[in-house]
């Protein structure tokens, strides 16, 4: 009997430890984008305003403001889907949808 609860305990470490690798593999290629260090690229105060303005423009191109507000909380403020799902009260499969449609409009909205 101990034996068998050891089993399932280590193997619930397991999982749970591939379920977070999967989590941080996804998130550092995901890259979100800071708006504090858009200063790095840029050499002057203008280029910043610019760069500020471009993604406030492509935001712009989200046609759902959940979407709008989805994408911000990832990619510019650096939330984690869990963390915008407990905000906005939605699930953390939604939050995926959501990202998902949204960085498709825009590549949509971009391209035509």
């Amino acid at each position: 009997m101990v034996q068998t609860v050891q089993y399932y305990q280590q193997e619930l470490k397991r999982i749970a430890w591939r379920l977070g690798y999967r989590a941080r593999s996804e998130r550092r290629r995901e890259i979100p984008i800071m708006l504090e260090h858009v200063h790095l690229y840029a050499s002057s105060p203008e280029q910043e305003v610019d760069s500020k303005l471009y993604v406030e423009y492509l935001l712009g191109l989200i046609p759902s403001e959940t979407g709008k507000r989805v994408v911000r909380l990832f990619y510019i403020e650096g939330h984690s889907e869990a963390e915008i799902s407990k905000r906005m009260n939605i699930s953390q499969q939604a939050v995926n949808k959501w990202k998902r449609k949204s960085i498709q409009s825009i590549s949509q909205r971009m391209s035509s």
